[in-house]
């Protein structure tokens, strides 16, 4: 349908309004920004002049103050049509089409918080107005800035020493592993030195050993946590303290290790590392108050010598020496351990060969122990006496000896030696068959008739257990106490005994001057 008024309209006549129409509004004024203070009002780039107020038609009835336009030509030989209605039609209320809004720019204006190409900047206030980083004011700006530098620092600073601690943890825990494999590796090297020449080493010397090690360990603690010296077997607990790089503070890393003591001289101790139980203390144990001091039984018995090899060995081992390489230690001098207890598994110290296993008997017990030929030290008795009953295989002629005083047996034939003594024993180490023999054959009677002074009960005699030697001088009786022992000032033998062999743990049976042993009481009489 078209909108054309029939008949048309003739010049200067208003149009007609539609049925329903709305009186039109007026014109519509192109958005103008507001002028900002002190920033002169710029045309954007592309704005054509403003034209003014749009009016419909000139010469209309709501503007009678207007001139109308200058009439037109009416068209030659065109009348007029005649008045032509429209139906009903009724128009939404919206704004003309293509038509902008009042509250948008013209197409193609840029934004109003946009400078123009070439534009001046604004006159701000000083301090005041958009930055680098934005239209925040930079009195506000620059704080907040710097307090997020700030904590970038302080957040990169403490993840630093976060992980410098952390490492600093993993490196002392390394170390104190690697000390405590320390340990177990040298006590092996200090126990098979000793055992390789005779000394015996038992749970209860790694015992105290580990309760106060001496100088060992160069700053580190050793706790033992648990001990069962029936099965070996103990739990320790090594403490280092060490001091991190920004705190300042002390820590102290704990590692923990099982050891278990085995027998022979070849790998004598195992360790392994395990965790630490929950109740471990974390602090470490107070150092002994005179580390490097020992008694003078510890000096000269196991302990002390096991404080000296575990630093050798530890010293040994710092300067790159090979794995379990023994350390020369001196061979023991006087008897070890219990001479009562079974030897089996004790080595012949040197100076003395090995000649296997033996049937020890003490107070009518069975105990084996383990027979040594003392080199230097000829015996004259039937055991030494190739093809007699009595002969012990191996012996070829020598004093055979109980392990246990093997070391001590050898040392008194050194110093005997050298204080030109020559020392010939008659009987030492004895069998049950032979015993028996001689209480049988006893010519003094006793023996058989239980007076057992001068010839032992079978499975009573210290010879059975290997810790007693006769010499063939003296030959001097006397009484069952010390007061009214034997003695023979006159022979050269028993002076030098008298003198020397209590140095090696040896004493004289009082009733008989040639008899000299290690068994022990109140008829063992120590030097006139």
């Amino acid at each position: 349908m078209s909108d054309q008024h029939w008949p048309p309209r003739r010049p200067g006549e208003p149009r007609p309004p539609y049925r329903g129409q709305q009186p039109y509004p007026g014109p519509r004024e192109p958005h103008q920004p507001q002028a900002q203070p002190g920033r002169p009002q710029q045309p954007y780039p592309g704005q054509q002049p403003h034209p003014g107020q749009q009016r419909p038609h000139p010469g209309g009835q709501r503007y009678p103050e207007q001139r109308p336009y200058p009439p037109e030509q009416r068209p030659y030989g065109q009348e007029p049509y005649p008045e032509q209605h429209y139906p009903e039609q009724h128009y939404p209320e919206q704004p003309y089409p293509e038509q902008p809004y009042a509250e948008q720019p013209y197409p193609e204006q840029p934004y109003l918080e946009q400078p123009y190409p070439g534009q001046q900047p604004p006159a701000y206030p000083q301090g005041h107005g958009p930055g680098r980083f934005g239209p925040e004011p930079k009195k506000r700006r620059w704080p907040k800035v710097l307090v997020g530098l700030l904590m970038l620092a302080l957040v990169g600073v403490s993840g630093y020493g976060a992980y410098d601690f952390y490492e600093q943890t993993q490196k002392w825990k390394q170390t104190t592993t690697d000390d405590m494999l320390g340990v177990g590796s040298d006590l092996t090297v200090a126990v098979a030195s000793l055992r390789s020449v005779g000394w015996e080493v038992t749970a209860a010397d790694i015992g105290a050993w580990l309760e106060q090690p001496g100088a060992y360990g160069d700053g580190l603690g050793l706790r033992t946590l648990q001990a069962d010296e029936a099965t070996n077997t103990f739990s320790v607990a090594g403490y280092r303290t060490w001091q991190d790089t920004y705190a300042k503070r002390d820590h102290t890393t704990v590692v923990c290790a099982d050891i278990t003591l085995g027998a022979g001289a070849k790998n004598p101790l195992n360790e392994t590392i395990t965790a630490c139980p929950d109740d471990v203390p974390e602090t470490a144990p107070d150092p002994a108050p005179n580390p490097g001091e020992t008694t003078e039984t510890e000096a000269s018995g196991v302990t002390g010598h096991l404080a000296e090899l575990a630093v050798q060995a530890s010293e040994q081992r710092a300067a790159g020496a090979s794995a379990g390489r023994l350390i020369e230690v001196a061979a023991p001098t006087r008897p070890v351990g219990d001479v009562r207890a079974d030897s089996t598994a004790l080595v012949c110290a040197p100076g003395t060969r090995d000649l296997g296993e033996g049937e020890g008997y003490d107070l009518g017990k069975l105990i084996p122990v383990r027979l040594c030929a003392v080199e230097g030290l000829p015996n004259t008795g039937t055991e030494s006496t190739k093809g007699d009953s009595y002969y012990i295989d191996g012996s070829e002629g020598l004093t055979v000896v109980n392990a246990r005083i093997s070391g001590a047996a050898a040392a008194l034939v050194k110093k005997a030696e050298k204080q030109g003594v020559d020392l010939i024993a008659s009987s030492s180490f004895r069998t049950m068959k032979k015993q028996r023999a001689l209480c049988k054959e006893d010519a003094t009677g006793g023996c058989p008739t239980g007076d057992y002074a001068l010839t032992a009960q079978p499975g009573h005699s210290s010879h059975q257990l290997g810790i007693a030697i006769d010499f063939e001088e003296p030959s001097a009786t006397g009484g069952k106490t010390c007061a009214t022992r034997a003695s023979e000032p006159t022979s050269e033998v028993w002076s030098f005994l008298n003198k020397t062999a209590l140095a090696f743990g040896l004493k004289q049976y009082s009733v008989e001057a040639w008899h000299w042993d290690a068994y022990g009481g109140k008829d063992r009489c120590a030097p006139m």
